[in-house]
């Protein structure tokens, strides 16, 4: 049958299917690229970390030859105190403390630097970390082929201008991952400084809400002792479970006298805390509760109207049916014409959210941006970007998953009532009005 006589027979469906297709972009745009961004690898092991924070003890502590140290400042020996009484607990693998939140792994805004090579000006979001302080071993970053090991790159001096590259972060910056040894500026520096790149790592993210991949890494000398400690647990351990357990004797392992832990959890329970803080949790569960809302009264709604668009062919189903028809051939045709029914409206529903969307676009520094597609960072760098900062891909990807969730629900809902029809008896079917 062609598609104007199935038009002509569901005209007010076509309609309906037409507007639920544009609300539907407008509900499951949000969904779709929350649950695809939680779906993106932090790019580290994090189920096996620890996140402790401590405060300092008192004021002052007579530490050296008693003389009243201040409680303060972080000197090496602190630190190798502090990193070894952790390590010496049993199923702790390693341990790393940096200082602040600031520009480090699990701080949910990027802090940039800007970088110059061959005269090109590019941003890289910025992390420091503490030098000889096991930074890359207790994150599991890995470092590329031609990269010193994570252990080495841990041990960078923060006196010899050197610093770590992501992977992304090498390919923004020289157009390759195989930069080991090339030189960069870092203007962001007052003055501005020459560094050498010591490695590069794979990709990872800051945290659950940060897209960001390209990175430039930092050593740093550590100067506080009101730090945080990141600890990996050995393989095999489970951290809540360890928390339990040993959370106790961690903790008593980081009293130093001159600080103490005052806070110990999982680092995923960080993570998600984290990005409760933000808002970002409130907002994704906003978007896939209005999702499951709709998709639910669309459910209702299809069935309901295709239920009285299938009743009305009761009575030619009897008839089909005395000619020798097929309950499968006629439950076939029912679910054919809505198909192609869905079809059709779902591309027209499409193309009137398009001239919508598409009103959107705006231009800046040359790059793209879209204020009427649904995104939750606008990614600095083109090597940080993915199918939701662009236009196409972002609109043809949520099309796909709109279309496939309203044929879903067209299909379930002419199934439910044309099953019952096309196996009713021949001589009710023929007396149905």
């Amino acid at each position: 049958m062609k598609l104007n006589n199935i038009l002509n027979a569901n005209t007010w469906l076509f309609l309906e299917l037409i507007i639920i297709a544009v609300v539907a972009w407008a509900v499951f745009d949000p969904a779709v690229v929350n649950l695809y961004y939680r779906s993106l690898p932090l790019g580290y092991d994090s189920s096996q970390l620890l996140y402790a924070e401590t405060e300092v003890n008192g004021s002052w502590s007579e530490l050296v030859d008693g003389v009243p140290q201040d409680p303060y400042e972080m000197t090496e020996k602190r630190r190798d105190q502090i990193l070894r009484q952790l390590t010496s607990v049993e199923g702790v693998e390693s341990a790393y403390l940096y200082e602040q939140e600031y520009g480090a792994v699990g701080f949910s805004l990027p802090v940039f630097n800007e970088c110059v090579v061959g005269g090109d000006t590019l941003y890289l979001a910025y992390i420091d970390f503490c030098s000889d302080a096991h930074f890359f071993e207790t994150y599991g970053l890995k470092p590329l082929p031609g990269s010193p090991s994570a252990a080495e790159l841990s041990r960078l001096s923060y006196q010899e201008q050197q610093v770590v590259l992501t992977r992304s972060g090498a390919i923004a910056l020289f157009g390759t991952a195989d930069v080991v040894g090339r030189r960069l500026t870092i203007s962001s520096n007052d003055p501005a400084i020459e560094a050498t790149v010591a490695g590069v790592v794979e990709d990872f993210r800051m945290s659950v809400s940060n897209t960001v991949r390209s990175m430039i890494i930092k050593p740093q000398k550590p100067q506080y002792t009101t730090c945080r400690y990141v600890i990996r647990l050995k393989k095999g351990l489970n951290a809540h479970r360890f928390v339990e357990e040993h959370g106790k004797e961690l903790i008593g392992s980081g009293q130093m006298g001159f600080s103490r832990i005052s806070r110990l959890t999982t680092f995923d329970e960080y993570l998600q805390q984290l990005e409760l803080d933000d808002g970002r949790t409130q907002e994704v569960n906003r978007s896939l509760a209005l999702a499951l809302f709709f998709l639910v009264n669309l459910m209702l709604a299809v069935i309901g109207t295709v239920w009285l668009h299938a009743k009305r062919r009761t009575e030619e189903c009897g008839v089909r049916r005395a000619f020798g028809a097929t309950c499968g051939r006629l439950l076939f045709d029912f679910l054919w014409r809505n198909a192609l029914l869905t079809t059709a409206a779902v591309a027209v529903g499409l193309v009137i959210y398009l001239n919508y969307a598409h009103s959107g676009i705006q231009v800046f520094n040359g790059e793209e941006y879209c204020e009427t597609l649904y995104t939750i960072d606008a990614a600095i760098l083109p090597t940080d970007k993915a199918w939701p900062e662009h236009f196409w891909p972002h609109f043809l990807v949520v099309s796909a998953v709109v279309y496939l969730i309203i044929l879903c629900a067209v299909l379930i809902g002419t199934a439910i009532p044309a099953v019952k029809i096309v196996r009713a008896r021949i001589t009710e079917a023929l007396r149905e009005e």
